[in-house]
């Protein structure tokens, strides 16, 4: 499973990029924002594996290579 850190770092960081406007959309309606809520937590436990797993962990400077690299099928 470990190979496949960096797919999960990248799905990660956008499920919680997702969260915004999901939890806006709940809160412009007036509902609870489950799903945004929901979507935080998937997210967040995405990205706490995945840098857990990970010797060393991301860094912020390398996230645009990391999705570069991960959309390519690079090395």
């Amino acid at each position: 499973m470990a190979e496949y850190t960096d797919l999960i770092m990248c799905i990660g960081v956008l499920v919680l990029l997702l969260t915004f406007p999901t939890a806006v959309g709940a809160f412009s309606r007036g509902a609870p924002p489950r799903a945004a809520m929901l979507s935080l937590f998937a997210g967040g436990v995405m990205v706490v594996y995945a840098n857990s797993s990970r010797p060393g962990g991301y860094s912020v400077e390398g996230m645009p290579e990391l999705f570069l690299k991960v959309l390519t099928g690079g090395i």
